[in-house]
C-alpha cells in the first residue's frame, strides 16, 4: 500500500503550480501549500513536536488549517480539531483524552523559498493519522483514531469519481469527518479543492456562483441535500455527482435531484472511516439503499445469535476500522470484537439486504426509545410521514412525549398516521415549519426545532426568567419573581427578552403588576404565541 506522504510528495511535483485550494476571494498552489505546510513543520520542531505525538488544529476551514495537517503528517504525528467555539471545559477534556503536546492556532504566511523544499518522517499505515471525536451515551466523548490506512483505501474507491481534472468542494466543519473526503481525496488525487464557507452554504445563489465557477463534485449532508433541492435544485446541473449521507436520505428529495446530477449515498459511522459503503443513484430509484462496500471494506448482517442473517446489525470490517476509542479502554471493547475469528466494528445500525444485493439502512438500535413501555423507533415514524407525501419531517423525544416537524402542511396527517402507525406511536404534537434548522455539521437542530416550536408557552417564559436569577430550580409557574431578590434593571432586561421572543410589547410595569409566569404568560395571550409559532 503507497503512503499517503509519498503520494502528496508526488503530487506536489507534478502539480506545483495548480491550483490546489481556493477561497471565495485567494487560492493557493501545490507548490505554495507545501511551503506553507513547511512554515507549520518549522513551528512543530521548534515546539517539540515528535512522531506519534498528537496535534491540536485550533483554526477555521481554511488554506492554512490543510496546511497545518500536512505539517502534522510530516513530522509523524496526528491531528486533531478543536473548535475554538467549544466551552473551554470540552476543550482541555479533549486535550487531556489525547495528552495533546501542541496546538496550532496561528495564521502564517507562505516562504515560497520553501516551495521545493520536502522533509517527514517516515510512516506507516497502521499509525495513527487523525483523531475525531463522537458524542457518547455519557458527557465524555468518545475520541476515533483513524489510521493512515483508513484513508489511503478511499482512494482505490472508483465511485468516487477522484480525478486531477476535477474540482472537489469542501463544506464540512474540519472536525466533521466528511472533511476527510474532501481534503485528503483531493489532495491525494490531485484535485482542486473548493473551500465554501459557513455564510456562503446556506445562501442558495452564492453556492451557486461558486459551483459555475468551476465545482464538478461536492459532499452534503442529507439535511443540506434537502434544504438545496427545495430551494434550488437546477443549481446542481453542472455537476458530475453529489455525495450526501449523514442521515437517512429521502427519496423525493433523492428524485428531484436526480432530475440534474448524479446522487450518491455515501454510508459509514466514523469509527469505520467516513465511508463504509456507496450506492450510486442515476435516472430514477425506488428505493434508497446504502449500496455495497468501498474499496477494502467487509460488511456483514448479524442476527442477535451472532450468525450471518439477511437482516439485524450491520458488522464492518477491513483497512477502514478505527484503532478505537483512544484513552477509553472499556468502550473499545464494546463496540471492536472478533467475530467469527475477524475484527470488526459493531456499528449499532439495524440493515437489510435487498434484491439487488444492496444494503438497505433500517435505523440504528439506539433509536428506539421507549414511551409508556412500549419500545419506538423514531425512524419508522419518518419513514411512514414520508410515505405520506411530506417533503421532510423529524420526530423527536422530549419529557417522554414523541413530537413532530414537518415542511409539507397536512391538517389531515394526524388522523392519517392512526390508520398506520399503532397509537402509543402517533406523535403528541405535530408542528409544520417552512424549513427544519440546520447545526453547524449541517444536521438537523433538534434542541432548536423544540426551543421554538414545540416548548410550552409557560415553560418559555420560564427559560427567559431563569437566565437571570440565581436559583433557577425554584421557578414555577405561580412563584413571585422578585423572591429571588431581582432589581429593576433585570426586570428591564426580562420584558425586553420575552418582547423578542413573543413579538409581544409588555411593560416594564406589566411585569411589576404581574409577576408570575402564569400571569404572564395570560398577558401575552394566544395571539402572540401563534404568531411565534407560525
Amino acid at each position: 500500500m503507497e503512503k499517503i506522504l509519498d503520494i502528496l510528495e508526488r503530487n506536489v511535483r507534478i502539480y506545483k503550480e495548480k491550483v490546489a485550494i481556493s477561497e471565495n476571494s485567494r487560492d493557493i498552489t501545490y507548490g505554495n501549500l507545501n511551503a506553507l505546510s513547511n512554515g507549520y513543520l518549522k513551528k512543530l520542531q521548534d515546539g517539540g513536536v515528535k512522531a506519534k505525538d498528537v496535534v491540536a488544529v485550533a483554526l477555521e476551514c481554511s488554506i492554512e488549517a490543510i496546511a497545518a495537517m500536512i505539517a502534522i503528517l510530516k513530522i509523524g504525528a496526528a491531528y486533531t480539531v478543536i473548535n475554538k467555539d467549544y466551552p473551554e471545559s470540552r476543550k482541555q477534556l479533549m486535550r487531556e483524552i489525547l495528552d495533546v503536546k501542541f496546538t496550532i492556532d496561528e495564521i502564517m504566511e507562505p516562504d515560497r523559498n520553501l516551495a521545493d523544499e520536502w522533509t517527514c518522517v517516515p510512516r506507516s499505515p497502521e499509525q495513527l493519522c487523525y483523531v475525531i471525536f463522537t458524542s457518547g451515551t455519557t458527557s465524555l466523548p468518545k475520541a476515533v483514531g483513524i489510521p493512515d490506512r483508513g484513508i489511503l483505501r478511499l482512494l482505490q474507491e472508483e465511485r468516487f469519481g477522484f480525478s486531477p481534472d476535477k474540482t472537489i468542494s469542501h463544506i464540512s466543519p474540519l472536525e466533521f469527518d466528511a472533511s476527510i473526503i474532501e481534503i485528503w481525496g483531493g489532495l491525494l488525487s490531485g484535485m482542486t479543492i473548493a473551500l465554501i464557507s459557513k455564510t456562503e452554504i446556506l445562501n442558495i445563489y452564492q453556492v451557486e456562483k461558486r459551483i459555475n465557477q468551476g465545482i464538478d463534485m461536492m459532499w452534503v449532508t442529507c439535511s443540506l441535500f434537502n434544504f438545496w433541492v427545495d430551494k434550488k435544485p437546477e443549481m446542481l446541473q453542472r455537476l458530475s455527482h453529489v455525495i450526501t449521507g449523514g442521515e437517512q436520505l429521502s427519496l423525493t428529495h433523492v428524485r428531484e435531484a436526480l432530475k440534474y446530477t448524479k446522487v450518491i449515498n455515501g454510508y459509514g459511522p466514523t469509527e469505520n472511516a467516513v465511508i463504509t459503503t456507496l450506492d450510486v443513484m442515476e435516472n430514477s430509484v425506488d428505493e434508497i439503499a446504502i449500496g455495497t462496500p468501498i474499496y477494502g471494506t467487509e460488511t456483514y448482517i448479524v442476527d442477535d445469535h451472532g450468525n450471518l442473517s439477511t437482516e439485524g446489525e450491520l458488522y464492518t470490517g477491513g483497512l477502514g476500522v478505527a484503532l478505537g476509542y483512544l484513552g477509553n479502554e472499556e468502550r473499545t471493547k464494546e463496540s471492536f470484537v472478533t467475530w467469527n475469528n475477524i475484527d470488526v466494528y459493531k456499528t449499532g445500525d439495524l440493515v437489510r439486504m435487498n434484491d439487488e444485493g444492496k444494503l438497505v439502512y433500517l435505523g440504528r438500535k439506539d433509536t428506539q426509545v421507549k414511551i409508556n413501555g412500549y419500545r419506538v423507533d423514531l425512524q419508522e415514524i419518518e419513514y411512514t410521514v414520508k410515505s405520506l407525501g411530506i417533503k421532510n419531517c423529524h420526530a423527536f423525544v422530549q419529557e417522554k412525549r414523541i413530537y413532530l416537524a414537518i415542511t409539507t402542511k397536512d391538517e389531515h396527517l394526524s388522523s392519517k398516521l392512526k390508520q398506520i402507525l399503532p397509537v402509543y406511536m402517533i406523535p403528541s404534537k405535530i408542528v409544520y415549519m417552512n424549513e427544519l434548522p440546520l447545526t453547524a455539521y449541517g444536521k438537523t437542530d433538534t434542541k432548536a426545532v423544540y426551543n421554538n416550536y414545540f416548548i410550552t408557552k409557560s415553560k418559555k417564559i420560564a427559560q427567559i426568567i431563569q437566565k437571570y436569577v440565581g436559583d433557577a430550580d425554584k421557578i414555577s409557574e405561580y412563584k413571585n419573581i422578585f423572591e429571588f431578590g431581582i432589581d429593576s434593571i433585570i426586570v428591564w432586561e426580562i420584558s425586553r427578552e420575552i418582547n423578542h421572543q413573543f413579538n409581544s410589547d409588555l411593560s416594564f410595569f406589566d411585569i411589576i403588576e404581574n409577576p408570575t409566569v402564569h400571569q404572564i404568560s395570560n398577558m401575552l395571550g394566544e395571539e402572540y404565541y401563534a404568531a411565534n409559532n407560525l
